[in-house]
């Protein structure tokens, strides 16, 4: 990936697309309100509110995930093809940014995975959701999916360098034929897209099923408790994220990772005549694929109520609500209303001076 593209950035003046102004523009505009939309589903599902389930906990990792997705891209494409701001041109900078891309894509593919498997469990008929449909179970799986792709990414640390002109590339002829034929045209693209993609597809036809074998059933359960209802409530738009997010990822993921399987296998004289289109269409392709961690908070407002109600209420919007339990104790306490005309006062004064002896060094005070 980032040898074709290195070296093809030497013809990006005689292109007739300007890619760097178009990364300049489109590029910072996904960015900005890819990182700003994330925050903020971070603090959405931070509340107590949607922090109670645990697929909630999935997107809330999943928001985290995107964010170092995001600052990723930024180091790496935006500031070096878009403003030329070669900061991979430091060693660290180098092994750490590119181990991040693809750390913290393959970390985000899989916990919208996972939001997938907890959705299937959660509807399906088996006592093995009440094991695994818990937060403390989301906890640990974010953790360990976390050091899987780690350390299954590890390589790249050790993979790249800087060499003499600046550029970050491959480290010797073994590795990189290993990543370029292998790495980045097979093992990346199977494990990062398309097992996923086909867990993600079977678990949503399987929720879809569900759902609409449940339509009539559900109808005709006319009385139930209200905390019941809130909680299948919850459930099903969390499932709804899961099916506009999943079809995010298939749509938007799935022409950048093509893209990387057909370039190298492009023959050298076709891309040294076309350098140009290809540098270009990767970087639109990238940056369609960055859409993807970008845009979730906007799909998690336009699909589900109770985010937006959350949303309006971590901003000071909506009025927050009494919970029953108060209003209950503040009608059960008794309240004690004293009307005490002027009269009665200077009854009660006149009788309180018949048996009280008087003192110049004594004051009576009343209040109400």
């Amino acid at each position: 990936m980032y040898t074709e593209r290195n070296s093809s950035n030497n013809s990006t003046a005689s292109c007739t697309f300007n890619v760097s102004l178009f990364l300049r523009y489109a590029g910072t505009s996904v960015v900005v309100f890819g990182l700003l939309g994330n925050f903020l589903s971070i603090l959405v599902f931070s509340r107590k509110t949607l922090r109670s389930r645990s697929c909630s906990i999935y997107f809330l990792a999943l928001s985290v995930s995107d964010v170092h997705v995001l600052l990723g891209y930024t180091i790496e494409t935006l500031l070096s093809y878009g403003f030329n701001i070669q900061l991979l041109s430091y060693p660290l900078m180098c092994k750490l940014i590119i181990f991040l891309i693809y750390a913290s894509t393959d970390i985000s593919n899989y916990l919208l995975t996972l939001a997938a498997i907890d959705r299937c469990i959660l509807v399906s008929n088996y006592s093995v959701r009440f094991r695994f449909c818990r937060k403390s179970t989301a906890k640990l799986t974010v953790l360990i999916v976390v050091l899987v792709f780690s350390l299954i990414n590890s390589h790249i640390l050790i993979g790249f360098h800087v060499d003499e002109t600046g550029s970050c590339l491959l480290m010797n002829t073994t590795y990189s034929s290993f990543y370029t034929n292998y790495y980045d045209s097979y093992i990346d693209i199977i494990k990062t897209v398309l097992l996923p993609f086909l867990i993600i597809f079977i678990c949503n036809i399987f929720i879809i099923i569900k759902y609409t074998r449940r339509i009539h059933f559900s109808m005709a359960k006319i009385s139930s408790k209200r905390k019941s209802r809130r909680r299948r409530e919850k459930d099903r738009q969390l499932t709804w994220f899961l099916l506009s997010t999943s079809i995010l990822f298939i749509l938007l993921s799935l022409p950048s990772e093509i893209n990387d399987f057909i370039r190298p296998h492009l023959s050298s004289n076709f891309q040294n005549i076309y350098s140009c289109q290809i540098l270009t269409c990767a970087t639109m392709l990238i940056l369609i694929h960055q859409i993807n961690h970008a845009s979730h908070f906007y799909v998690y407002t336009l699909t589900g109520p109770i985010f937006r109600k959350e949303f309006q209420r971590l901003i000071c919007l909506s009025p927050k609500q009494p919970r029953k339990k108060d209003f209950l104790i503040h009608l059960q306490q008794p309240s004690l209303t004293l009307n005490v005309s002027p009269q009665y006062d200077l009854d009660i004064h006149q009788v309180n001076n018949s048996h009280i002896p008087h003192s110049s060094n004594s004051s009576a005070y009343v209040s109400f």
